[in-house]
């Protein structure tokens, strides 16, 4: 199961409304993993919204997903993360350790172009782009 994360639904908007037709990577991740459940939290929903401005139209696009609650459990979790990361000079920044304990949480591989889900080995994650 994937989680999006920011960079992913940003980009998969995008090549939506392009009047070319424009087939980017994010789109092509969808069709080759059709069969996945892809999920999102509040956090990836929250980043996404305040970029699109229109909350009708983000709105419209995130009713496609459903999301994962982010509770005590994750929150935790996320705690730990961050003292751990922060331990080594590795933080990863709070919306992306929020991303980073809930895939741990519910077993599930992030998908994103952002390098710095690195810094946590026991994190899965994909670059839809390329290079991973």
């Amino acid at each position: 199961m994937f989680l999006l994360d920011t960079t992913f639904l940003i980009d998969l908007h995008d090549e939506l409304r392009s009047k070319e037709g424009f087939d980017g990577p994010a789109k092509r991740f969808m069709r080759a993993n059709k069969t996945q459940a892809m999920v999102i939290t509040p956090v990836t929903a929250n980043e996404y919204a305040a970029g699109i401005r229109n909350e009708r139209e983000a709105r419209r696009f995130l009713r496609r997903f459903r999301m994962v609650a982010l509770g005590r459990d994750i929150a935790l979790l996320a705690s730990r993360l961050d003292r751990e990361l922060s331990s080594k000079g590795q933080r990863l920044g709070e919306n992306d350790t929020w991303q980073a304990a809930a895939a741990l949480r519910f077993d599930l591989t992030i998908v994103s172009a952002d390098t710095d889900f690195d810094k946590a080995p026991q994190v899965k994650w994909r670059n839809y782009r390329g290079g991973m």
